[in-house]
């Protein structure tokens, strides 16, 4: 009897230890993010500085040609076709600057245009603009913004305002090869 006694005080203080072990603990955890207002390259990582806007691909064409060649933004961060951004519901307007490239107003014998692309190491340049609208009236001057570009309210995608012209006018034939120019691009919103 004394062993079982025993026994059952050993369990009564097993059950009193399992129930003092079962109080409980609440409270809350919050859960949070920030969102800032911003606008990036459709289908990038959202990277603020480094950004590959894409490529004015003007084509490939004789090297006797005249005449307009255009060319819009595409490839923008390696996402194929044009280059589009998109901005956060919140940003309804945005200044865009294009800077004057590496070459600018070289070339002008051959043709019109601010900026030039180059030949390789050579003297060969040929003359080009960059504008706002696909329209080819607005050009994007070589130090300074162009400001007040809407953009959707709904924080849709929209093509990269950034067009393309060269204008070659002289029909003498110009040497064959890459011609090409690197333009530093800012969007403020």
């Amino acid at each position: 009897m004394q062993k079982l006694r025993g026994a059952g005080i050993i369990l009564a203080c097993c059950a009193w230890a399992c129930t003092a072990g079962a109080d409980t603990l609440t409270g809350t955890l919050q859960s949070q993010i920030q969102l800032t207002a911003g606008c990036m390259i459709a289908g990038s990582s959202g990277a603020a500085s480094g950004v590959n806007f894409g490529t004015l691909d003007f084509g490939t064409r004789p090297s006797t040609f005249t005449g307009t060649v255009q060319a819009t933004a595409s490839g923008g961060e390696s996402v194929s076709g044009p280059t589009q951004l998109v901005c956060s519901p919140d940003v309804l307007g945005i200044s865009i600057q294009v800077g004057p490239g590496n070459y600018a107003g070289l070339g002008g014998a051959i043709g019109a245009g601010t900026r030039a692309m180059r030949n390789g190491n050579t003297a060969a340049y040929i003359p080009y603009d960059v504008y706002r609208d696909s329209g080819h009236t607005q050009v994007y001057p070589l130090a300074a913004a162009i400001a007040g570009i809407a953009v959707p309210a709904n924080g849709a995608a929209f093509p990269l305002p950034i067009y393309g012209q060269i204008n070659k006018t002289d029909p003498t034939a110009l040497p064959a090869g890459m011609y090409m120019d690197t333009l530093q691009v800012t969007v403020t919103y």
